[in-house]
Parts: C-alpha cells; sequence; structure tokens
C-alpha cells in the first residue's frame, strides 16, 4: 500500500528522476563520515545561545547607567567658596561617638585650612540620605566641619581626624538677609573639660566678605561662603570653649565687598 502511494506521487512530480553525480556522491560520504566520527556529548540547546547575547546586552545597558548614574552622583565637594556641591552618601559609620575628643579640639586653629578629603564626615551625608549639598567646608587643625542639607533639613557636622568621633547639630535653613546683613541661626556648646568646644552658625548678605568672632578670649576667623542662586549665603564658626556659659555674648566684625567693615554685638542677634 505504501508503495503504491509513492509510486502514485512520483507520477505527480514534475521533476525528472535524475541519477547523483560522482561529486554528489563523493559529498554524501564525506558528510555521513562526519556525522559518524563525531563522539563529542551533545551541545547546549540552540535557544541558550540565542540568550547569552540577550543578557549580555543587559548587563551592558545596567553598567552605563550606574557608570552615568555615578557621574552625578559623586561630585566631589567645591571648598573655593563658590557654593554648595551635590556629593553620594558614603558607606555608614557604624561606630561614632557623639563627642570631640580633647586631643583633636587641641589642634584648633582660629583660621580654617583647606580640607583634604570628605571621608572624615561621610556618616554625617549618610545621615542626609540620598544626594546632598555640602557648604561650608572647612579644617581647623584636625577637625572638619561642614554643612549638610538634603531635603530641606540641614546639619552642621564636625569631625575628628580618625577615631571616628563626630557631633551633628541640626540646623535651621538660612533666612534671607540684607547684602550688608547677618542673622545667627543657631550656636551652643558640647562636650565638657579640654572637650568642649562652642560653635555659631548664621546666615550674612551677599556683600559681606568676611566675619571675625570673638567670644570669651578666643577670636575666630568664620567660614563664610555664598549659596548658588540665592542673595546671601552662611557662616560657620567654632572654638574650645571650657567654660559653663552656653551663650554667645561677645563681637563678629563684618567685612564689606568695599573694604568697610561693622563690628555688631553678638547678644543683639539673640534678641
Amino acid at each position: 500500500m505504501k508503495h503504491d502511494l509513492l509510486s502514485r506521487l512520483t507520477e505527480l512530480d514534475a521533476a525528472p528522476r535524475s541519477e547523483l553525480s560522482a561529486a554528489d556522491l563523493d559529498r554524501k560520504e564525506r558528510l555521513l563520515r562526519t556525522v559518524l566520527s563525531d563522539t563529542r556529548p551533545p551541545s547546549k540547546p540552540v535557544v541558550a545561545a540565542f540568550r547569552r547575547p540577550l543578557v549580555r546586552r543587559a548587563a551592558y545597558t545596567m553598567a552605563s547607567a550606574l557608570a552615568a548614574g555615578g557621574v552625578f552622583l559623586a561630585v566631589t565637594a567645591d571648598p573655593s567658596g563658590q557654593g554648595g556641591s551635590a556629593v553620594r552618601a558614603d558607606p555608614p559609620r557604624h561606630s561614632r561617638s557623639e563627642a570631640l575628643s580633647a586631643a583633636d579640639i587641641a589642634t584648633w586653629t582660629a583660621t580654617a585650612g583647606k580640607p583634604k578629603d570628605r571621608s572624615a564626615f561621610g556618616w554625617c551625608i549618610d545621615q542626609a540620605g540620598g544626594q546632598a549639598m555640602i557648604t561650608n567646608w572647612d579644617r581647623r587643625g584636625s577637625i572638619d566641619s561642614v554643612i549638610v542639607t538634603n531635603h530641606g533639613m540641614a546639619k552642621y557636622c564636625l569631625a575628628g581626624s580618625a577615631d571616628g568621633s563626630g557631633v551633628a547639630v541640626a540646623i535651621p535653613l538660612p533666612d534671607a538677609v540684607p547684602a550688608d546683613g547677618i542673622a545667627l541661626d543657631t550656636q551652643g556648646a558640647r562636650g565638657s573639660g579640654p572637650a568642649r568646644f562652642h560653635y555659631a552658625v548664621g546666615s550674612m548678605g551677599s556683600d559681606v566678605k568676611a566675619i571675625v568672632v570673638r567670644d570669651h578670649g578666643r577670636t575666630v576667623h568664620a567660614t563664610v561662603q555664598q549659596i548658588i542662586s540665592l542673595p546671601y549665603g552662611r557662616w560657620t564658626a567654632w572654638w574650645p570653649d571650657s567654660d559653663s556659659h552656653d551663650r554667645l555674648t561677645g563681637t563678629l566684625t563684618l567685612t564689606f565687598a568695599d573694604g568697610t567693615t561693622r563690628t555688631v554685638k553678638a547678644d543683639s542677634l539673640t534678641k
């Protein structure tokens, strides 16, 4: 029955029957020998072979996206005083005492120097969460201080040299002040004995180029920095203070862009 069906189908085939040529027979024999001589285990399914390039392309795309995001998040701080910069939060530092050591405070200098890197206060940026803006970054002796702002909240942070010590103080956002004006946003003291220090944070107008704080025998050249896109900036100062008082009672001398100066009493700013 099967042969009869094949015969009928052959009759319907329009192509004439032809024998294989010598070249065709030779190719057929070589292909057969190749198949029979291949003793290797079966390879992976063809579908898996097609998946690999897709996974690789997806990985490349993800790596490119992370690299692009890193450029945005890891912008370094600008210690030159030309405005704040956005920085990536560093990994949290799990062991940190809420204080500064007496040894670090003993290295204090009346004039701030340029900081080296932000590793000392990475924990402060981490507390802010996500992307944060830092301003007023300075270094006095072995202690860095900085203002970290994120999501409408700000902190004034001071970090010790290498022992993980540091202090974070919540501060209000700066108030708008006249071009020649100054405001005291917050002030206080932390620590005790030789590890005690006083701090002050405020706002100043765009014409104010320098501020000198004098309090209880200390003279401090404050760190001043204008805020990008705003007509005012912030000033910060801290100094060793073993006295028991918590109030700023001295004076602040302002130097303006035209070289003139004005001295105001600190208690006039707290009323």
